[in-house]
């Protein structure tokens, strides 16, 4: 039976291609809603030193310096376990490229905000404006928000009051770590992302899947 090569992309055998595809795919995540990059899981290590992940939405990437950014209710769990332990890790995923990304790195809460929040469309804002706490034990399901805003949205004087619960998280990529599958064999690199005051250098080795 003679064996069907399926043809490999460019990047396959090659480290800079790679780092660029990833640089590519990350960008196109923060601005696609369609992308399989838009969402990622993000995992952090609570006050017992258990970790805990979750699903968030991808919001911006600095492709200069490799901060990424998520966005948070200041009042969520994670916020006070990153205060606690800022080392975090990422995990995309695209199931039709067969790609996965686990990134690491050290997380903060952005002290300024007003301008991610003057960027969020006031459908958006309706998730900062519950009056308690994200995971809050409820007798009854709720969604946190008055019913008022359950098919429409808040004005945008309305929507101004959640922008106390609102924060940004920044993620500093220290490494990162490419899975690629393939039939012929799978390629596996780990980025090493060292920096100084003003530049970041990127090395790249090869990994056994």
């Amino acid at each position: 039976m003679r064996l069907i090569v399926k043809e490999l992309p460019e990047f396959y055998n090659d480290i800079d291609k790679t780092l660029s595809e990833i640089k590519s795919m990350l960008s196109r995540g923060v601005n696609d809603r369609k992308s399989n990059f838009h969402y990622t899981t993000l995992c952090t290590v609570d006050n017992n030193s258990r970790p805990q992940a979750r699903t968030v939405i991808f919001r911006n990437f600095d492709i200069e310096k490799f901060y990424l950014y998520i966005h948070s209710d200041l009042r969520s769990k994670k916020i006070n376990e990153i205060k606690n332990n800022s080392h975090v890790s990422l995990v995309f995923y695209d199931d039709k490229k067969k790609i996965q990304l686990r990134m690491r790195g050290i997380a903060k809460i952005e002290p300024s905000k007003k301008d991610s929040w003057n960027k969020l469309s006031n459908w958006s804002r309706r998730c900062y404006l519950s009056e308690e706490s994200p995971g809050i034990n409820k007798q009854e399901p709720t969604s946190g928000f008055s019913e008022k805003y359950y098919f429409n949205a808040p004005s945008t004087e309305e929507s101004e009051k959640g922008l106390q619960n609102f924060s940004v998280i920044q993620i500093m990529a220290k490494e990162i770590e490419w899975l690629f599958l393939a039939s012929q064999g799978h390629r596996r690199i780990l980025f090493d992302i060292k920096r100084d005051l003003e530049n970041i250098k990127i090395e790249g080795k090869w990994l056994v899947p």
